[in-house]
């Protein structure tokens, strides 16, 4: 196994880990922590497609401009942008992209967008 191969492994498994981290931070109430770890683990599964590639995956930027060429050069589905895009916006680090959240929402991104876009991402060899 390279190490591009463990990178890969590595980042699958966290985004799922992190998509189950989002249970853990709706009981306890922390709505803020939700968010973050629903965007966190698309991240992941972002760096994962990325990395097989030889990509640049280390900032939000680059891990957001992995979709399009997924879609144009390997012929993935659009539904790789949306869920993207959907997922972002629960990134509460990034100030500018803030949109009001709720338990209801999370929880729906947990269940459909999210991880619908790990498993898109990672069927894509």
């Amino acid at each position: 196994m390279t190490a591009a191969d463990t990178n890969v492994a590595h980042y699958r498994k966290e985004s799922w880990r992190l998509l189950a981290q989002v249970d853990t931070e709706l009981e306890r109430g922390d709505l803020e922590a939700a968010s973050q770890a629903l965007w966190d683990a698309a991240a992941h599964g972002l760096k994962a497609a990325a990395a097989r590639r030889g990509w640049p995956h280390e900032t939000v930027r680059e891990q957001l401009h992995v979709v399009i060429p997924l879609i144009q050069e390997e012929g993935g589905p659009v539904d790789l942008n949306t869920n993207a895009i959907i997922a972002h916006s629960f990134d509460r680090r990034d100030r500018a992209w803030i949109i009001p959240i709720d338990a209801a929402g999370i929880k729906y991104c947990r269940d459909v967008p999210v991880p619908e876009l790990l498993k898109l991402l990672e069927s894509m060899h």
